[in-house]
């Protein structure tokens, strides 16, 4: 784990943590934002980890470091998946409402126009055995 630095006192309530910037950041960090009163003894027990850890220690910590990053790269997926299924869903209503009104309009001309296309069909397909259901009436 050579380019993973652990340090010291990070914060208040951990032993022992990874940096993730520098410990001169965490130094300002602390210097610019942290109660007066706190400072003096966060600066001073703030420091590097010097001696070596144990091997199983960096190992976890690879490990979860790694899931971690796992979990943020899903649920960006997710959230960007969520986003897309809202967008869709949207979308599917307002295209059902679009055919359902669509489908209401065929249906009212279909009945208004029902006697000018009965009147055609008998024009154009004499001899139909059509009788308002099928073309096979006997059967």
């Amino acid at each position: 784990m050579n380019n993973i630095q652990f340090a010291w006192h990070v914060h208040h309530d951990r032993l022992i943590e990874p940096l993730t910037g520098s410990i001169e950041e965490r130094i300002a960090y602390i210097k610019e934002h942290k109660p007066k009163h706190e400072r003096g003894l966060r600066l001073r027990l703030l420091k590097p980890v010097i001696g070596p850890l144990p091997i199983i220690y960096e190992e976890a910590w690879k490990a979860y470091d790694e899931a971690w990053k796992a979990y943020v790269e899903a649920w960006k997926a997710y959230d960007e998946t969520r986003k897309a299924y809202g967008e869709a869903g949207k979308a599917y209503v307002e295209a059902r409402k679009a055919y359902d009104e669509a489908r209401k309009a065929y249906v009212e001309a279909g009945e208004v126009s029902q006697p000018i296309i009965e009147q055609l069909h008998l024009n154009e397909c004499p001899n139909c055995p059509w009788d308002g259901s099928t073309i096979f009436p006997a059967l």
